[in-house]
């Protein structure tokens, strides 16, 4: 049976924390397409605003407008980081 929008919407926003409902809130009531991008990334990053703030994934279509986003350069700094640690990864399991 397919459950109702109001079914669905109660159901994720009872796994949603407490200090993030009201961002849910607007965004599901069409009140700004700002509130909707921030729940997205919330939801996306498990509600870790700072893992919002340093992400990696430069083809996500809301990357450039996500909430929380550090300087240029210290994004550039972040990705080198990251890809470097990738790099590591990678060269460890081809020995």
């Amino acid at each position: 049976m397919m459950r109702t929008r109001e079914e669905q919407i109660a159901e994720r926003r009872a796994q949603i924390p407490r200090k993030y409902r009201a961002i849910y809130d607007r965004a599901i009531k069409g009140k700004g397409l700002r509130a909707a991008v921030d729940a997205q990334c919330l939801e996306c990053v498990c509600y870790k605003s700072d893992e919002v703030r340093n992400c990696t994934d430069l083809a996500c279509p809301l990357w450039a407008v996500r909430p929380y986003r550090i300087s240029r350069s210290s994004q550039t700094e972040a990705f080198s980081s990251v890809e470097s640690q990738k790099s590591g990864r990678g060269a460890l399991q081809h020995e």
